[in-house]
């Protein structure tokens, strides 16, 4: 079983390490949008069209992470209860 909970918490640093670029995505996509004004550092960041496709895939990332994680916490913590039983 404590196998089991170390793979959990491994999988869990990994997900959380694959979804890192999804808010860095989402971050670059609300600052392209809402606060550069067509001024960005990068010329990408001017047009709404790119920062709408950027917020739509670091939201479809952070959506993938946050039910993932929900999973394996799930999980962890049934295998918690079982083994303080």
């Amino acid at each position: 079983m404590e196998d089991e909970l170390n793979s959990i918490r491994k999988e869990l640093i990994r997900t959380q390490i694959i979804g890192a670029p999804g808010m860095i995505l989402i971050g670059l996509g609300l600052y392209g949008a809402f606060g550069a004004k067509g001024n960005a550092f990068h010329p990408f960041l001017n047009d709404l069209n790119n920062c709408y496709t950027i917020l739509a895939i670091g939201g479809a990332i952070a959506v993938w992470e946050a039910i993932k994680v929900a999973k394996l916490t799930k999980r962890q913590s049934k295998l918690n209860k079982q083994q303080n039983t």
